[in-house]
């Protein structure tokens, strides 16, 4: 009786602190539903697992905290969103993970973690944590991507850091980040998209926009997805590239569209990095001074190909009235480009082709030690005006020849 007394009071005061949140909803025992509006803390000494019987909503003025070892499991097509300057914080430990599981271990049984669009707490955080068997919730991008399903979901203007994290089995793909989604306490590219797994998924592991790219950290592991689908897949979206580095993952890129690097912004491309571009699609230097710097290694050369291995496949590599210095093209291999991108003259066309705006403008180019082969026009097609400095390439196979300068 001594031991069940003082047990009574510890349980209590901790049911208390759990909720239940405003709006109706909240934490009832171990169930969770509706909206946290409230500090809501879940220790799995107080339950094990907490159920989700309807969709959770952290909304502005909440947070949820999860303490290491916490498991949430939820019901068939539930879901956890997070909204405004609510957060969620779940950081768990090596040896005591948090677990976020559908009651089912199927793909796709419950929807996901949202955060929605301006869902941007400084606080917002998931570690040591695993997320599995989401995916439910079709949500709608507007833009590149359409209709889509990921088992987490940054909205625009969203922030999180994620580290140390396994996500696996969902029926989409493991992550989506929307166009100006935020990793970490700023847009500096620091390691809080880092130590992750991404695996198992019925789709690619990220989904995302060419601006959000350098957020991801080569130390995370995207393989062992779906057949057709261990690519990070990223798309133009609506803002330029800002100046930022594209890792060596260890799944290739997969491209969509045609990104472009804003003005005075450098796109650098680490060495050993894979770039398989989608049918049409390709990757400018647009704008004053901007630049893209792919300079890799005799042993871990830079890659640019087609998804497909066909003469003009995609459009290739435009520098678009650029004249920064960093525009540097080495150790790569640029191959199957140079289709009809719709805003060039035929005979401009190329693997790698820097464009003018006409009297007065001036390019720059530095291309040394490449491959230049495949391509369904010229393999290299450069400006009149232009400053290029071309050595030691190799090219092979480029349909109308290797290199001019346009009158």
């Amino acid at each position: 009786m001594r031991r069940s007394t003082l047990l009574i009071p510890l349980i209590v005061s901790v049911l208390a602190a759990c909720g239940p949140g405003g709006g109706g909803g909240g934490v009832t025992g171990c169930n969770i539903s509706g909206s946290i509006s409230s500090t809501v803390t879940l220790d799995p000494a107080v339950c094990s697992p907490y159920r989700v019987t309807g969709d959770v909503t952290v909304d502005d003025s909440g947070r949820l905290d999860l303490k290491p070892g916490t498991t949430i499991e939820f019901a068939q097509d539930t879901g956890l969103y997070v909204q405004g300057h609510g957060a969620l914080v779940a950081v768990g430990t090596a040896s005591n993970k948090i677990l976020f599981t559908g009651a089912a271990h199927t793909r796709g049984y419950w929807k996901g973690i949202v955060f929605e669009q301006d869902a941007n707490s400084f606080n917002n955080e998931l570690k040591y944590v695993e997320i599995e068997y989401a995916g439910a919730d079709q949500r709608w991008d507007g833009g590149a991507y359409g209709n889509y399903k990921a088992a987490l979901d940054l909205q625009s203007r969203a922030r999180l850091k994620i580290a140390y994290s396994l996500i696996r089995e969902s029926a989409g793909s493991g992550v989506f980040l929307d166009d100006d989604a935020i990793i970490g306490s700023d847009d500096v590219r620091d390691g809080d998209f880092a130590h992750n797994t991404i695996t198992q998924n019925a789709s690619y592991p990220v989904i995302t926009y060419a601006n959000e790219v350098g957020f991801l950290d080569a130390s995370n592991d995207f393989s062992g997805n779906d057949a057709g689908y261990n690519y990070v897949r990223f798309s133009g979206g609506y803002a330029y590239i800002q100046t930022q580095t594209w890792q060596n993952l260890n799944v290739p890129y997969r491209v969509k569209d045609q990104p472009g690097v804003g003005d005075d912004q450098v796109l650098s491309i680490a060495p050993g990095s894979i770039l398989k571009f989608e049918q049409d699609a390709g990757l400018e230097a647009y704008g004053n001074h901007s630049a893209i710097k792919a300079i890799g290694t005799p042993a871990s050369v830079i890659t640019f190909t087609g998804m497909e291995h066909n003469k003009g496949y995609w459009a290739g590599l435009l520098f678009n009235d650029t004249d920064n210095a960093n525009n540097v093209l080495r150790h790569v291999v640029v191959e199957y480009g140079g289709n009809d991108d719709g805003f060039l003259d035929s005979d401009a066309l190329g693997n790698v082709v820097v464009s003018s705006s006409g009297s007065g403008s001036h390019q720059v180019i530095t291309v040394d030690h490449a491959v230049i082969r495949h391509s369904g026009h010229w393999g290299i097609s450069v400006a009149h005006e232009t400053s290029d400095t071309i050595s030691s390439v190799t090219y092979a196979d480029n349909t109308n020849g290797n290199y001019q300068k346009r009158p």
